[in-house]
């Protein structure tokens, strides 16, 4: 069950239905709240409401955009940012697109089976839940390519990191490839030791409009994948050697794309 209250944003009443009985029923929300377009919601909002999450769809009409709302909710210094969810009717790569480009929490494509939304809202708590829990907070150079291309890899700023994951800063990467759910393979540079491979997936992306710096403006949520001895114990002593040294911002390896 989760403690949680959500505001889903649709023209259609059909679809807000559908939404609010998955959430209801199979996740156990503790409100859900209808919005009719961008507009209502941005009412709802100001309110002063109590919002864990937001299911907006893509298409709908109003001044104001599901991207305006995201915005708004954001900036609200009175709560933590609420997850925001896209929905929307057209194909999958045109929705991860958008959704990469304004930093969404994650994307469904219409229509879709309650599968795929209650998947989708586990994934992302236990996703929150392992980034506030066991990580330890760095600032080393690393690598990453993505979809195991080996000529498109990308300088890195290594964030955080844990046993089951970390989180990096890096350039908005090529077209076509750093989705949600892409593979990659992570380069961790120890010092005075060899460099080291971990196989990954992309678990969240969030590019940020405020960020001066190119090689830093795209965050990266990465979950590590058959991570077995001997890697395993490469990646404790990684780790354990990160503890025994103070944060220090080092120059990113450069990129190759």
């Amino acid at each position: 069950m989760l403690q949680s209250n959500a505001l889903v944003v649709d023209n259609s009443a059909f679809m807000r239905n559908y939404v609010r009985e998955i959430l209801h029923q199979e996740l156990g929300f503790n409100e859900i709240i209808e919005a009719g377009d961008a507009d209502d919601a941005f009412r709802v909002l100001k309110s002063g409401r109590a919002i864990n999450w937001i299911f907006s769809s893509l298409e709908m009409s109003g001044q104001l955009s599901p991207f305006d709302l995201m915005g708004v909710a954001r900036n609200n210094p009175n709560s933590a940012p609420p997850r925001f969810v896209l929905m929307s009717s057209n194909d999958e790569l045109v929705t991860r697109k958008i959704a990469i480009r304004e930093g969404v929490a994650d994307y469904l494509c219409k229509p879709f089976d309650p599968s795929q939304l209650v998947g989708m809202v586990h994934r992302l708590t236990g996703l929150t839940k392992r980034c506030g829990t066991g990580r330890l907070k760095v600032h080393l150079p690393c690598e990453i390519n993505i979809g195991f291309d080996s000529f498109h890899h990308y300088g890195a700023e290594l964030a955080d990191i844990s046993m089951a994951g970390c989180l990096m800063k890096t350039s908005q990467v090529k077209p076509g490839s750093g989705y949600v759910g892409d593979y990659a393979t992570v380069t961790l540079l120890p010092e005075n030791e060899a460099s080291f491979h971990v196989q990954a997936k992309i678990k969240r992306v969030e590019v940020s409009k405020s960020c001066a710096d190119p090689l830093r403006d795209t965050e990266m949520a990465i979950e590590f994948v058959d991570v077995a001895s001997p890697l395993k114990e490469k990646l404790e002593s990684f780790i354990n050697s990160c503890k025994e040294k103070p944060i220090a911002n080092r120059a990113l390896p450069s990129s190759g794309h």
